[in-house]
């Protein structure tokens, strides 16, 4: 935010999502994770990676997902452009709706932002859908509270994975925990 000083401690939190659902899946999370960084940003934690179920999607591999906590003096829109900026490194070519991918970028929460532009939708509408994201942003920034709601994210958390989520995770053999994306 304007008026902050730079450097580890200061700035804003935002939490992106990271997926990758081709071949050296671990690879492309490394690299994603590390375009994201920067002298100017700070990793104040990472979720572990889990294995996800594609949701309404053409038939693919399952997605490895991590969700990061990042600090810097970024908005919404400059994350975005480094999201984009990653998933290009990772050589991410968009052509099939929610098509295979070498790496996925998804900016989430950004403290103190709200975006409705066809390009930045802050909360982004997959928190509240995919119970991986929820649950991660809930451990990572348990006191923030999303639009339209009266209690902090780890409450809706609590409510939505004990209520119409439990068990509904689909489990699959190769090890790794799945849950739906």
């Amino acid at each position: 935010m304007a008026g902050s000083s730079s450097g580890p401690g200061h700035g804003s939190l935002a939490v992106l999502g990271l997926g990758s659902n081709l071949p050296d899946r671990e690879r492309w999370l490394d690299l994603g994770t590390s375009a994201l960084l920067g002298p100017a940003v700070e990793l104040v934690c990472a979720t572990p990676r889990w294995n996800t179920v594609p949701r309404g999607a053409p038939p693919q591999p399952d997605y490895l997902n991590q969700l990061l906590l990042l600090r810097s003096e970024l908005g919404g829109s400059e994350w975005l452009l480094r999201a984009e900026a990653a998933e290009l490194l990772a050589g991410r070519r968009r052509g099939v709706a929610k098509g295979p991918r070498t790496l996925d970028v998804d900016v989430l929460l950004v403290e103190g932002e709200r975006s409705a532009t066809p390009r930045l939708t802050l909360p982004h509408p997959a928190i509240l859908e995919r119970p991986h994201l929820l649950a991660g942003a809930a451990a990572m920034v348990p006191s923030w509270r999303l639009p339209g709601y009266d209690m902090p994210i780890s409450e809706i958390a609590r409510m939505r994975l004990e209520g119409c989520w439990a068990g509904a995770v689909e489990l699959r053999g190769g090890g790794g925990r799945r849950e739906p994306e």
